[in-house]
């Protein structure tokens, strides 16, 4: 125990004094009085002690012993109900004859502020351990609730995968001749608008003479080259995304089931880093033509043979005339069958590399 007398008030408040100690030990103030009532300076310190600190004072009167328990209340006792720093049921304090007395007084009361510590620290204890029951019946409860429910979730998964796979197989083995027709009607109805793209298209990288000049043999294969690049990639939207209209009619029945699947198993983790996040819905790879798919099932030798019809004894001067009847023979050299035949292989090469990977990742949440 350490006893701390506080400064005269002129020096240092009885306020600054308990900031320096109050975190370090837990506090007994005690608060002598000689006179029958409070100064109203003692009043204001009594209050900033009681709103900033909340702590148990042990007021002790050193001069007149207090009135018999009977009689009314002092004005002293008055001003300390007042102040809420006494108890109404307490109507007089504890009577004491000698000084030893009333510190033998002082020393049950410390008793009790201690025994009032021990009760909250022992009750704030009680809480976090029923807390912390309460977390690991919980999780007893729903890890025995996953493991019943979460295989059952997987096969599901894995059965409305199964459907979607071999729903999509079967497109790409039997649907080789529609995509033809596909292909042949959506290059005939963007035509016109590839031409006056590719008529109007400014090269990359190359320099156009602008008096007309021819231009070299090197720059007039890039410049063929950057317009079938041009087809390509307008035809390799307008197919893809005529493709997955196609199969649109199974967002709902597959897709969207996976999707809620995939979504249920996740929030069985929320939080956490798993598996079921390298779970992949099997439509992100389903269809994509790429540039060398394409490149692939032009007629004649790609790109060099559309060269070899447009090139004259002199290279020729890059003009609209010229960019326009480059991609008029590269639209009429190719060839739609092997390219939806290229569409179809490459449509169940990633179907098959998708399944595997899902099928990987589904066994991976099993585990």
């Amino acid at each position: 125990v350490d006893i701390v007398v506080a400064p005269c008030r002129g020096f240092q408040s009885a306020e600054a004094t308990l900031g320096e100690l109050v975190n370090q030990v837990l506090p007994v103030v005690t608060f002598a009085i000689s006179e029958p009532q409070l100064s109203p300076s003692e009043q204001a310190e009594l209050r900033d002690i009681k709103e900033k600190f909340s702590l148990p004072i042990f007021f002790l009167r050193v001069s007149e012993p207090c009135s018999d328990p009977g009689r009314d209340r002092s004005p002293l006792q008055r001003q300390l109900l007042d102040l809420e720093l006494l108890s109404p049921s307490s109507p007089c304090g504890v009577p004491a004859s000698s000084m030893a007395e009333r510190l033998r007084l002082l020393s049950a009361f410390c008793r009790q502020v201690l025994q009032q510590h021990l009760v909250q620290a022992a009750t704030r204890l009680s809480e976090v351990h029923g807390r912390c029951l309460n977390i690991f019946i919980n999780q007893a409860f729903d890890m025995q609730r996953d493991l019943q429910i979460t295989p059952k979730r997987l096969e599901y998964t894995r059965r409305k995968e199964s459907e979607l796979y071999e729903s999509l197989m079967g497109i790409a083995n039997r649907k080789q001749e529609e995509m033809k027709d596909m292909i042949v009607e959506t290059l005939g109805s963007m035509k016109e608008e590839l031409l006056e793209d590719a008529a109007s298209m400014d090269f990359r990288d190359i320099i156009i003479p602008e008096n007309g000049e021819p231009v070299s043999s090197k720059d007039i294969k890039r410049c063929i080259q950057q317009i079938q690049e041009l087809i390509i990639s307008r035809l390799n939207q307008a197919v893809a995304n005529k493709l997955i209209s196609s199969v649109d009619y199974l967002r709902e029945s597959f897709v969207g089931t996976l999707e809620r699947c995939l979504k249920s198993l996740e929030e069985s983790w929320e939080g956490s880093v798993h598996p079921a996040r390298g779970l992949e819905k099997p439509r992100e790879g389903a269809v994509h033509i790429t540039s060398n798919y394409l490149k692939q099932v032009w007629d004649g030798s790609g790109a060099w043979g559309i060269i070899q019809r447009l090139t004259w004894v002199s290279p020729p001067a890059i003009s609209s005339d010229w960019k326009r009847k480059v991609a008029q023979d590269a639209i009429e050299s190719l060839s739609a069958s092997k390219l939806a035949k290229s569409i179809c292989s490459q449509f169940r090469t990633r179907l098959n590399s998708s399944h595997e990977a899902f099928a990987a990742s589904l066994r991976q949440v099993r585990a």
